[in-house]
């Protein structure tokens, strides 16, 4: 049986895990606003990216994956914030763009969805087979790509809202359970971003349910700042037990341009 674990890439978190996440992992980064799941992603997948490789160095490839942002806008943000590991990663990070095809048939006009600086013309405006069914697109491009490798989807939000227009709720969470379940013969790691909060509590946790894993960024609220961020497992296939043996309550996490999103503290039950 293979019990192979991938490393994160964040040095402070993965001695902790006891080397990573289980491979094959459908991760949902659950995260209230600014409170740090892109920044989690970033940090993870350029550490990765910048270690020494060898044959079987994971990941082979990262593909980033976007329903509504073109590649100079996601590329750009990640240069502001984090300058290294944009320069770490700007040649090396396989990009898609599904923003075309996610606003097809919509009221937003075609120079504003689209990244194309070519003219115009009647063969531009038709629907190519990617905006049809963008699900269906979705799926054919992770069974080409998202073997061995890291497959980040931004966002499952914006995912969701998409389906629920064209389909029942029922069908979405057959597909994210399609997915956990492709996540496994893929043998990497699958990381899903989802906003706190935008459906209703019972649909946020049905969604959870399909995940291998589920860590949840939050603004602290205890404590007297307001400014700290802190992160827990909410569930998490394998990981569970030895975090609950070791009393781990959460993380206290901060994020800087210079080292990205790091562990700063864990905070374990009190008096064990």
């Amino acid at each position: 049986m293979d019990l192979k674990k991938n490393s994160t890439g964040i040095d402070s978190l993965d001695p902790v895990l006891q080397g990573g996440f289980p491979s094959g992992s459908l991760v949902l980064l659950l995260g209230e606003i600014g409170a740090g799941e892109f920044e989690f992603a970033i940090s993870s997948i350029a550490r990765l990216l910048n270690r020494p490789k060898t044959d079987n160095t994971f990941p082979g490839k990262v593909y980033y994956v976007s329903l509504t942002r073109g590649k100079d806008d996601v590329m750009k943000e990640i240069a502001f914030s984090f300058p290294e590991f944009y320069n770490m990663i700007k040649d090396r990070l396989e990009f898609k763009d599904f923003s075309e095809a996610f606003f097809a048939r919509s009221v937003i006009p075609i120079n504003w969805r689209s990244s194309s600086r070519t003219e115009l013309s009647f063969d531009s405006l038709k629907w190519d087979e990617d905006e049809e069914n963008l699900v269906v697109a979705l799926i054919d491009y992770l069974d080409k790509n998202a073997k061995g490798n890291i497959v980040i989807i931004d966002s499952l939000t914006v995912l969701a809202q998409h389906c629920l227009e064209r389909m029942e709720w029922k069908d979405l969470v057959l597909f994210l359970r399609g997915l956990q379940k492709a996540s496994k013969k893929w043998d990497g790691l699958v990381y899903a971003m989802l906003s706190e909060g935008i459906f209703e509590r019972n649909k946020q946790i049905e969604i959870q349910d399909c995940m291998d894993g589920v860590i949840v960024f939050e603004w602290d609220k205890q404590g007297i700042s307001q400014r700290q961020r802190i992160m827990y497992m909410n569930k998490f296939r394998g990981l569970l037990p030895a975090l609950d043996q070791d009393n781990i309550v959460n993380f206290e996490t901060q994020i800087s341009s210079q080292k990205g999103f790091e562990v700063s503290n864990v905070k374990r039950v009190r008096g064990r």
